[in-house]
């Protein structure tokens, strides 16, 4: 689904493109093995080139490729641009800038670290603590509610009406169904099992009306 709306943030290519062979290169030659210590390197070509913030660096997993800076600033405004580093030209090959991301792309991104906790610091960090104390309270309230006026002979409380959705007001079910419907498709967890949930809801919704609308009929009495 990620891939139908453009959702990925872009790949940054490692690729360095081979130097022209001279009196003094081999261009045959093997590539020399990866150095660790060109991480002092790249990390002054990713400062001259804007990424002044926290950053990550990946070294490359075969020689001659180019090692990865990404910045790994999460709090609003987030800085979390990467670039492609050949430590033997101290050249950038490749940049991704975050805005330059497809716009769904960045919504996820920021969706998750605020879900996270991590985009507004500590105030996001409340907030959601906020939310998740609310729902509890309203777990708790919604128990203590159904046993206050429970059935007295029932072990679990009535199920709602058939149909009792439609006495809700217009706008809300002009609403309120798309808006589940689409995160049921955003969200397979949840639509899967609801989907389901509704066909067995319609399966013995439409058993129990079947049975009504078949009525015994008493037979007639003799001698008339």
């Amino acid at each position: 689904m990620l891939d139908a709306f453009d959702a990925h943030s872009p790949e940054l290519s490692t690729s360095v493109e081979a130097a022209p062979a001279s009196e003094h290169h081999d261009a045959t030659a093997p590539a020399a093995a990866v150095d660790p210590a060109a991480a002092d390197g790249v990390l002054s070509v990713a400062r001259q080139n804007g990424l002044t913030g926290p950053v990550e660096l990946t070294v490359p997993e075969e020689a001659g490729a180019a090692w990865t800076v990404t910045g790994t600033d999460n709090t609003w405004p987030v800085a979390l641009d990467r670039i492609a580093v050949d430590p033997a030209t101290s050249a950038v090959v490749a940049r991704s800038n975050f805005a330059d991301w497809p716009v769904l792309a960045q919504l996820s991104k920021l969706g998750v670290q605020a879900h996270m906790g991590r985009l507004f610091g500590v105030v996001n960090q409340v907030l959601l603590a906020a939310l998740a104390i609310g729902l509890i309270c309203v777990i708790v309230w919604g128990y203590r509610m159904w046993w206050q006026r429970r059935p007295t002979r029932a072990v679990v409380g009535r199920a709602p009406a058939a149909g009792a959705w439609q006495g809700l007001p217009a706008w809300m079910i002009a609403v309120g169904v798309p808006v589940v419907f689409a995160i049921g498709w955003a969200l397979p967890l949840v639509g899967v099992p609801l989907a389901g949930f509704l066909i067995v809801d319609v399966a013995v919704g439409a058993v129990r009306s079947r049975r009504h609308r078949i009525v015994p009929t008493s037979p007639a009495p003799a001698g008339s």
